[in-house]
């Protein structure tokens, strides 16, 4: 897995609107190679089968947001699927790549004057 640390240029976008910032070491990317049914070990121990496709999964955690924050998230992964515009740990080019969310959390920090303050969110989103 590679750890990436968002920068200018490497924003999270999902369908076109742009992500929080997520914290510092908070967008971990993973690349999952997806192997044919034939994969296995053969008689002599050696590894056969082939790989049909590289799925990504991105693991996403952000710092302290506001409620405002959390809704632009929320609704960027409600869509069953959707778009999702990254930068490609291993070529460094901006990848964009049909996502779906696995089950975001939203942790209550503190109400200040009043006003949410989330601290933890995070949700991962699985390349379809």
């Amino acid at each position: 897995m590679a750890k990436f640390d968002s920068g200018p240029g490497d924003d999270l976008i999902i369908n076109g609107v742009t992500m929080p910032t997520p914290k510092l070491n908070g967008l971990t990317i993973s690349k999952e190679k997806v192997w044919s049914k034939n994969t296995g070990r053969a008689a002599n121990a050696e590894m056969i089968g082939d790989v049909l496709a590289i799925k990504y999964t991105l693991k996403c955690t952000w710092p302290p947001l506001t409620r405002e924050q959390v809704a632009v998230i929320d609704t960027a992964i409600t869509p069953a699927f959707f778009n999702v515009t990254f930068t490609d740990p291993g070529s460094n080019t901006r990848v964009t790549k049909k996502f779906y969310a696995g089950t975001p959390i939203y942790p209550v920090y503190t109400y200040v004057k009043g006003v949410k303050t989330y601290q933890g969110t995070g949700v991962d989103l699985i390349q379809k």
